[in-house]
């Protein structure tokens, strides 16, 4: 599996461009307000209305999970998306599900955000505070219920996406936190025993510099398969120790080729009592030694037939050549004895499905990371 390209200037422009439609004019003004409402209503009503949905909201929940989650005229590959960051030539935070959506436009992977269920979802503006005014006066429903659910009818949206997944899988995001969509609802299903597999899976967002841990254990961290089976909360300071993060660590699931740089990672991470004593200067230096990951063989090294001394009396013998040194590769590149990731200048903010700006009950904060 070849690395994703890092993202062109034209599709950071065009996510930036997608974000600003979508911020432009929210909460949503009282005509759009009418248009969303009427056309929930419409639909549930040519559904069967009453007789076969409770209110429009389960009518909503029905769609998402019955629309198709898959656009006919993209690829295999399937985009998930969560938070947001600031990538490399961008001239500001983005979105990833903009990010996302410039890419499936650009590569043509799939987005939920772009797929039938999804923009019949978004056309339903269940997100913004003026809709859900409107669904509470109109309808008599009530407050908590529309309130909460937004996230419900989209997670049963994102669950059948993961589960569509066939190929292979972009994830655009820098750290998952175990409460996000992404973290609780998509990822489970596509390492799941149905789903396609930790070796399908990649990331195009880098994994962002912490400064708590430490810098010679990044190109294993940083490892797709690695990095996928992770959360946030199993690694970041203030809410894990080094001994917590090691036993979450020791339990994944560990291709080949990394086993002994997870052996590495484990019994230096179970060796520090504090995340300081694990980045301390002289603790660097000690850690150095851990090995980098090495890319699987597709063929054992045979090894050179011993060779003959040669008597006084024969012609002089040329000296054997000693058999060409291996190089360690991560994401294509040749690894060096310390990989230096430098910082982001800013911190990852939430986000949820079907909005980027999600109200406090519907999307749980995500903690900043130490940049």
């Amino acid at each position: 599996m070849t690395e994703a390209p890092r993202f062109t200037q034209a599709e950071i422009k065009r996510a930036i461009d997608l974000e600003d439609a979508y911020q432009q004019g929210r909460p949503l003004p009282p005509e759009r307000v009418k248009q969303a409402v009427d056309r929930l209503y419409g639909e549930w009503i040519a559904a069967g209305g009453e007789k076969k949905f409770a209110d429009v909201l389960q009518f909503a929940t029905h769609v998402a999970k019955t629309e198709s989650p898959t656009a006919e005229h993209r690829g295999e590959t399937r985009a998930l998306w969560s938070f947001k960051s600031q990538p490399e030539g961008a001239p500001r935070e983005v979105g990833h599900r903009f990010l996302a959506q410039a890419c499936g436009e650009s590569r043509g992977y799939q987005v939920l955000e772009d797929s039938p269920v999804g923009r019949r979802l978004d056309s339903y503006e269940l997100w913004d505070e003026n809709v859900q005014s409107a669904l509470i006066k109109r309808f008599g429903l009530d407050e908590e219920y529309v309130q909460e659910s937004p996230a419900e009818i989209w997670d049963a949206a994102s669950e059948c996406y993961a589960k569509a997944a066939t190929g292979e899988v972009e994830i655009f995001a820098a750290d998952i936190g175990a409460r996000s969509v992404l973290g609780r609802m998509e990822m489970p299903r596509v390492l799941g025993p149905e789903g396609v597999g930790k070796e399908a899976v990649r990331f195009p967002v880098e994994f962002p510099h912490h400064a708590h841990l430490p810098e010679s254990m990044y190109a294993f961290l940083s490892e797709d398969s690695i990095r996928c089976q992770l959360r946030l909360e199993d690694y970041k300071e203030g809410t894990t120790t080094p001994e917590q993060f090691a036993a979450k660590l020791g339990a994944i699931d560990v291709p080949e080729h990394l086993k002994q740089a997870h052996t590495a990672a484990v019994a230096r991470l179970s060796a520090a009592t504090s995340y300081e004593e694990l980045t301390a200067p002289a603790a660097e230096a000690t850690g150095s030694e851990i090995t980098q990951p090495e890319p699987a063989q597709s063929e054992p090294a045979k090894a050179e037939p011993a060779q003959s001394v040669p008597t006084p009396a024969a012609p002089a013998q040329p000296e054997p050549k000693a058999p060409p040194l291996g190089h360690s590769f991560v994401h294509g590149g040749v690894v060096p004895s310390r990989v230096v990731v430098p910082p982001r200048p800013r911190p990852v903010v939430a986000g949820t499905h079907g909005t980027i700006n999600p109200v406090p009950e519907a999307a749980p904060k995500s903690p900043g990371i130490e940049q």
